[in-house]
C-alpha cells in the first residue's frame, strides 16, 4: 500500500465556469452561436468583456477589477477573452475558458 495515497482525500470535482462566473457561464452555454456582429447583443457583450470588473475574469473576482494589478495572468486571460470574442472564435473562447479554469484552480482556489 502506498502511504501517499492514504493521505489523499476523496476526489475533488473540477471547478467549472458556473462555479466562479455563473452569469457568463450561462451566457456562453445558452448562446451556442456568438452574437451577430454589431448587433445590440454583440455590443453589450463586447463592452462587458472590455470592462475589467464586468468581464468573465472580473465576475470570478467578485465583480472587481482588482485582479488587473494583483494577478498578471488573470489580466492577460481577461484580455484574451475579449480578443477571441472580437475575432468571433467560439473555439478560442472555449480554449480561454479552459485556460482560465486551470489557472484559477492552480492559483486562486484555497
Amino acid at each position: 500500500m502506498n502511504a501517499k495515497s492514504d493521505l489523499v482525500g476523496p476526489t475533488e470535482r473540477a471547478i467549472t465556469l458556473s462555479d466562479i462566473a455563473p452569469k457568463w457561464a450561462k451566457r456562453l452555454e445558452e448562446e451556442k452561436n456568438l452574437p451577430f456582429p454589431l448587433s445590440i447583443r454583440w455590443f453589450k457583450w463586447y463592452f462587458e468583456l472590455d470592462i475589467p470588473k464586468r468581464c468573465i475574469v472580473g465576475e470570478a473576482n467578485g465583480s472587481s477589477s482588482s485582479y488587473e494589478k494583483e494577478c498578471k495572468e488573470c489580466n492577460s486571460i481577461g484580455w484574451q477573452f475579449g480578443h477571441s470574442f472580437l475575432v468571433r472564435s467560439r473555439l478560442g473562447l472555449e480554449k480561454d475558458v479552459n485556460t482560465f479554469l486551470q489557472h484559477w484552480s492552480e492559483k486562486h482556489v484555497t
